[in-house]
C-alpha cells in the first residue's frame, strides 16, 4: 500500500454568524498518499477553500476549527502551538497557491521582498542568500527579466505573472505538499494553460505531492492521479482518476459528469447543481437527500457510511447506483415537499 502523507479525520469547521452557526466543513475525512496528485472537486460553496486553509491549521474569521484531526506524517497539526505551525509546517512542509493572486500579494512590498521574506523566515537565511533564492525561483517559474521583476510591485504585474509569483512563493521552501486553490481561475484560457503546464513541471521537478482544488473536471481528467468529490463539506467519493471517469458511483458525481460541456446526453438532473444549501440547518441523515435522484425513504434518517468499491475507490452513499438495492423503488418526497403538503 502507498504511504499516507496526510490524513484528515472527521474535520469540522464552523462560521459563527449573526444568524447562527454555519457548518461549512462537516466530518470531512480524506487520506492523501505520498507522490500523488489529487484533484479535489466540488461546486462553488462546497467548502473547498475553507478546507484548504484548514490544512494550514487555521480558519479565516469568523471561522473556527471545531473538531477533528489533520495528521501530517502521523502528527496532528491542530495540536501544535502557533509558533511551531508557522516555523515548521506552513510554507516549509505545506505550501498554498491561492486563487486571485493579486489579492494575496502585499501591494506595498516588492515581489522580491515578499519572496525573500518567506524564505528567510522559515530557513533563517541571511539577506544575500534569501535574495539569491528569490531570484532563482523567479527563473524557475519563467518570469522574464527576473532581476527587474524582483523590484516590481504587484500592481505592475499581469494576472498570469502574479500567479507565477504565487507559485514561486508556495514552492520557495520546497514543501512536500502543494495545495493549489483554483490557481487558474480568472485567467485567459491561453495563460491558464501556460500556468497549468508550469505548475505540473515544477511539481514534478521538486518531487512534491499536490492537492489541486478545482471545479473543472477536465483538468482533473488530464492531470490528476486521484480524484475526491466534495459536497456540503464532506468527501462523498474518492477514486483513482481513470476509475472515477469510467465508473463513478455517487449520484452527485454522475450529475457533475453529466454537466460537462462536451456531454452529448443532457439530463434534467443537471439543474440540481445550482440549488442552494442551507449550512445553518443541515438535515439529519444523508446531506444529499433532497437533491438525490436515487434517494430512498430511509436516507432521510440514515447517514451513509463509506463503502468500498475496490482497493482505491470509496463512496459515501447508502445505495450506490450500480447496486441492486438502488433499483426498483419510486422516489419519496423531499423534506420541502413533505412540509408543503402538510
Amino acid at each position: 500500500m502507498a504511504e499516507n502523507l496526510l490524513e484528515v479525520n472527521e474535520l469540522r469547521v464552523e462560521f459563527v454568524m449573526p444568524q447562527g452557526i454555519a457548518h461549512i466543513i462537516n466530518r470531512f475525512s480524506l487520506s492523501f498518499e505520498k507522490n500523488s496528485f489529487l484533484g479535489l472537486v466540488g461546486e462553488s460553496g462546497s467548502g473547498k477553500t475553507v478546507f484548504a486553509y484548514a490544512l494550514l491549521g487555521f480558519a479565516k474569521q469568523p471561522g473556527r476549527i471545531a473538531g477533528g484531526q489533520i495528521l501530517y506524517k502521523g502528527k496532528d497539526i491542530l495540536q501544535l502551538p502557533e509558533d511551531e505551525l508557522i516555523s515548521t509546517y506552513r510554507s516549509k512542509e505545506v505550501g498554498l497557491i491561492a486563487s486571485n493572486a493579486r489579492a494575496h500579494l502585499n501591494p506595498l512590498l516588492t515581489v522580491g521582498k515578499q519572496l525573500s521574506t518567506v524564505y528567510s523566515v522559515h530557513t533563517g537565511a541571511d539577506k544575500k542568500k534569501s535574495t539569491q533564492r528569490a531570484l532563482e525561483m523567479l527563473e524557475i517559474v519563467k518570469i522574464n527579466d527576473p532581476k527587474r521583476r524582483f523590484n516590481a510591485y504587484p500592481h505592475e504585474l499581469s494576472g498570469g505573472m502574479a500567479q507565477r509569483i504565487m507559485i514561486a512563493m508556495a514552492l520557495i521552501n520546497n514543501p512536500n505538499i502543494i495545495i493549489a486553490d483554483d490557481c487558474t481561475n480568472g485567467l485567459d484560457v491561453t495563460v491558464a494553460a501556460q500556468i497549468m503546464d508550469l505548475f505540473l513541471n515544477v511539481i514534478e521537478e521538486q518531487e512534491a505531492s499536490s492537492i489541486f482544488i478545482t471545479h473543472d473536471l477536465g483538468i482533473v481528467a488530464q492531470c490528476c492521479t486521484h480524484v475526491a468529490i466534495m459536497y456540503c463539506g464532506q468527501i462523498i467519493e474518492t477514486a483513482v482518476t481513470t476509475d472515477f471517469f469510467k465508473n463513478c458511483q455517487h449520484p452527485y458525481s454522475r450529475i457533475l459528469l453529466d454537466s460537462l460541456p462536451n456531454q452529448v446526453k443532457k439530463s434534467g438532473l443537471r439543474k440540481t447543481l445550482n440549488e442552494k444549501i442551507d449550512y445553518y440547518h443541515l438535515p439529519q441523515g444523508c446531506l444529499y437527500f433532497d437533491r438525490c435522484p436515487v434517494r430512498r425513504p430511509e436516507c432521510a434518517l440514515k447517514e451513509p457510511s463509506l463503502k468500498k468499491i475496490n482497493e482505491n475507490h470509496y463512496v459515501k452513499c447508502n445505495y450506490p447506483p450500480d447496486s441492486e438495492m438502488s433499483k426498483g423503488e419510486a422516489l419519496p418526497q423531499t423534506r420541502e415537499q413533505e412540509a408543503n403538503s402538510e
